[in-house]
């Protein structure tokens, strides 16, 4: 935890952690990536945003990304209670920090996870998958690999298109080495965050349609919801203040007085 660079927004109010997420070798950091949630901390919360290990401005950490391993430091952040967000392959993070920590989870919140296994059965989601391992085995360079991924994923310019090439070739070779949480795994941790009664809210963006049945898929079993918020890229967070607002909304419902289980917040959305 000493390592990993934490960006902190706000200073009074409940504690919010967003895991971004990407492949080592960026030098874009969490703040970045959730640059548009800054706004929440004039509006009384209080945001940590880390930088994963290899990313932005955390040293490498001499192993691939690791869904498991940085569920375990993501869990210490969480501190007595917290909420928890996470984009991407950081949902596939903060769901197993969840897992790990589920009485100290206020809300859990996954925009556009990467958990296509998890929805391997439908046929969208199959050619998605083929696509990506198509770019994984027969990219002629790690920087054609990083730009062929960016354009499937639909990572925004702002985010992958760096005209750096050395930073190019080391997100490539991280996208190939990428340890991805199995559908096994993804069950399991989804039935605890389900068994724990921990509100889920799962959010993408409408541009694709292996995202739209993944993000159902994944809120289905883990009990919880799922909404679309416009987006013509990966990262719906960042288009307008829609998102912010149904963040806010789902969070502050999540921690009602009483709350028996994950429907307050969820008809909360409603």
């Amino acid at each position: 935890m000493e390592q990993i660079h934490v960006t902190q927004w706000g200073e009074a109010g409940p504690v919010v952690v967003l895991v971004h997420g990407s492949a080592q070798g960026s030098r874009v950091g969490g703040d970045k990536h959730f640059a548009a949630q800054r706004a929440l901390a004039a509006r009384g919360w209080r945001l940590r945003v880390p930088d994963r290990p290899g990313h932005g401005r955390s040293p490498s950490p001499g192993r691939p990304d690791d869904a498991e391993a940085d569920g375990a430091w993501v869990a210490d952040l969480l501190g007595d209670g917290a909420h928890l967000v996470g984009h991407s392959f950081g949902g596939c993070v903060a769901l197993a920090a969840a897992a790990r920590r589920p009485d100290a989870v206020l809300s859990l919140t996954l925009i556009e996870p990467g958990m296509h296994r998890l929805a391997a059965h439908d046929t969208v989601v199959r050619r998605f998958l083929v696509r990506l391992l198509f770019i994984l085995l027969f990219s002629i360079s790690p920087v054609t690999r990083a730009r062929r991924f960016a354009k499937l994923v639909g990572i925004p310019p702002e985010i992958g298109d760096s005209k750096d090439r050395a930073e190019l070739a080391a997100m490539g070779r991280g996208i190939a080495r990428l340890r991805v949480p199995s559908a096994q795994t993804l069950r399991r941790e989804l039935n605890i965050v389900k068994q724990a009664h921990i509100p889920l809210l799962v959010v993408t963006g409408g541009w694709n349609p292996a995202f739209e049945t993944v993000g159902k898929t994944v809120a289905t079993a883990g009990g919880g919801q799922h909404r679309t918020v416009a987006s013509p890229h990966h990262f719906p967070n960042l288009v307008g203040a829609h998102f912010n607002e149904l963040l806010e909304q789902f969070m502050k419902a999540a921690v009602t007085p009483g709350r028996q289980s994950s429907d307050v917040a969820m008809s909360a959305l409603n």
